[in-house]
């Protein structure tokens, strides 16, 4: 008898761990920010709205809170990018892709010799048009991209391009296209926070069809925020190639400024960023206000 109560008390104690661990891995997934340094693009224009490209790191100041923090890193316009482009392939794109593949012609012609650009397409799953490679240098690529029909599964798609661009030094960044329509299983939450500690941004291009959604839309704006990149929300598809050169303007006169905060994370709090340059003649745009460090 007493062997059978010490079979059935190990029994019973196996149960509970195991329910304690079932527990723990029901706990409410968060966001979290490892705020050890916080990158934040910059531009640089004159009072006549021309680029300012010949700058060096003593010529900002970066605030957080209105404390000013020590620039740790600092990478000048000069420095390249390595820019994945990352399109959507399902069915609901079919009537954009002509205007597309414009616009990205015009991407490419005004990116630098230094900078490096891969192409990829998704839908229920991901492949690779064309490998990475100078945008300048080399012969011409020819890329095959139709819209087969298929589902959308968006956020396997970013989960892979944050370990694909991941792998390229330097400055880097993903310029995704879609409708934000996602019929994928992806847990969005937890992709999200994935591309938030990869520390480099992520633009969304976001057009409307019969697969968008409110929802779709603001986690596109909520990962473009957290990463540091921004959200574009063309009327039509005939605003991409203006849209496509601006964002290739933007990235080809950034500098790239980062800080470790002096106040240490962990207080969940909304932090705001201001960068200043020190000619007060001089105006800057950023690609990040505010953060939450978690």
């Amino acid at each position: 008898m007493r062997v059978i109560l010490c079979v059935v008390a190990v029994v019973l104690a196996a149960a509970v761990c195991l329910i304690a661990q079932d527990a723990s891995q029901d706990v409410p997934y968060t966001l979290k920010l490892n705020a050890s340094l916080v990158s934040v693009d910059v531009g640089v224009f004159d009072g006549s709205e021309r680029p300012i490209t010949n700058l060096g790191k003593e010529d900002f100041q970066i605030f957080e809170d209105g404390v000013r923090q020590d620039i740790r890193t600092f990478t000048p316009v000069s420095g390249g990018y390595s820019i994945l482009l990352l399109i959507d392939h399902s069915g609901s794109m079919r009537s954009s892709w002509p205007l597309l593949l414009d616009a990205l012609n015009e991407f490419m012609k005004r990116l630098r010799t230094q900078d490096q650009v891969a192409i990829a397409t998704f839908d229920d799953d991901i492949e690779v048009a064309m490998d990475w490679r100078s945008a300048q240098n080399g012969n011409a690529a020819k890329i095959a991209m139709t819209a087969n029909g298929r589902g959308t599964d968006i956020w396997n798609a970013v989960d892979w391009a944050v370990r694909e661009v991941g792998y390229t030094k330097g400055r880097k960044g993903v310029i995704v296209f879609t409708d934000g329509g996602d019929r994928g299983r992806m847990n969005y939450d937890r992709v999200l926070q994935k591309v938030v500690d990869s520390g480099f941004p992520f633009y969304f291009v976001g057009m409307t069809t019969s697969d968008s959604s409110p929802q779709g839309n603001l986690r596109m704006k909520q990962m473009a925020e957290a990463s540091g990149g921004r959200i574009y929300l063309p009327n039509s598809a005939s605003e991409l190639t203006g849209l496509y050169k601006q964002i290739a303007a933007e990235l080809g006169a950034a500098y790239t400024l980062g800080y470790s905060p002096k106040n240490p994370p962990g207080d969940a709090k909304l932090r705001h960023i201001q960068v200043r340059p020190i000619d007060v003649r001089l105006h800057v745009t950023q690609s990040r206000t505010s953060y939450y460090a978690k």
